[in-house]
């Protein structure tokens, strides 16, 4: 069975979804062992549908998926949960590989990949690629300004003054819970992100619950943080 992707009027496409390419439902398949704590599984299920994703797109030009379509959704779902399946286990190279893809899928960038595309490429020392998408890193974003800080460091042994300071009155959650000396992932936290509202507090824990294996191998960059305490 070959893959069918039907162009849309908005210069994108909708993945159909028969047989092997049921999107919706490798995606029902992965929460389903997620709900049941079985995440070895899960993460395991998510990258067989990922390789399916990947055999299917064309090598040699982009292929935007429509979001609005429900099996194209599903698609960069699974997608972007697999690159951060590989990233919270340090295999750095994949998950790049899989955000990249996943932007030329999705360009509106929906579940804001490119903050953690960006932490790849810092931690590897791609600068060409990171000043390619350093104009996609904005200053709303808590996630964007501590890679634009981190680099900033990893450059020139020095935090950037005016992103350390933005930070600060900005984000000031996330900027806490860099310098925290302990992250409970515990029930009230668990509560908290899984409300319809979650905090700031809650989503500060979360992205650093994410992140934990990078600053555990480049500690230098928190310690610098916590030195510059005010």
């Amino acid at each position: 069975m070959k893959p069918i992707f039907n162009p849309t009027s908005e210069q994108s496409f909708e993945l159909e979804g028969q047989g092997i390419y049921n999107f919706v439902k490798h995606k029902e398949v992965v929460d389903k062992l997620v709900a049941e704590g079985r995440y070895n599984e899960a993460c395991e299920r998510r990258y067989e549908a990922f390789q399916l994703l990947a055999d299917a797109l064309p090598e040699d030009e982009a292929m935007p998926l429509r979001w609005e379509h429900n099996n194209s959704r599903a698609a960069i779902a699974i997608l972007y949960g697999s690159a951060v399946d590989h990233f919270r286990i340090g295999d750095l190279e994949m998950s790049m590989a899989q955000l990249e893809l996943l932007l030329e899928c999705d360009p509106e960038d929906h579940f804001e990949g490119v903050n953690l595309l960006a932490l790849c490429y810092i931690a590897t020392e791609e600068w060409e690629a990171f000043e390619d998408l350093v104009i996609d890193l904005t200053d709303k974003s808590a996630e964007a300004v501590v890679a634009r800080l981190w680099a900033s460091f990893e450059r020139d042994g020095e935090l950037d003054t005016d992103l350390l300071k933005h930070l600060r009155s900005r984000h000031k959650h996330f900027y806490e819970e860099l310098l925290l000396q302990e992250h409970p992932d515990n029930e009230a936290f668990r509560r908290d992100i899984a409300s319809d509202r979650p905090s700031q507090s809650a989503e500060a824990r979360e992205w650093w619950l994410l992140t934990e294996p990078l600053w555990s191998e480049f500690p230098e960059f928190i310690n610098k943080l916590k030195s510059e305490r005010q």
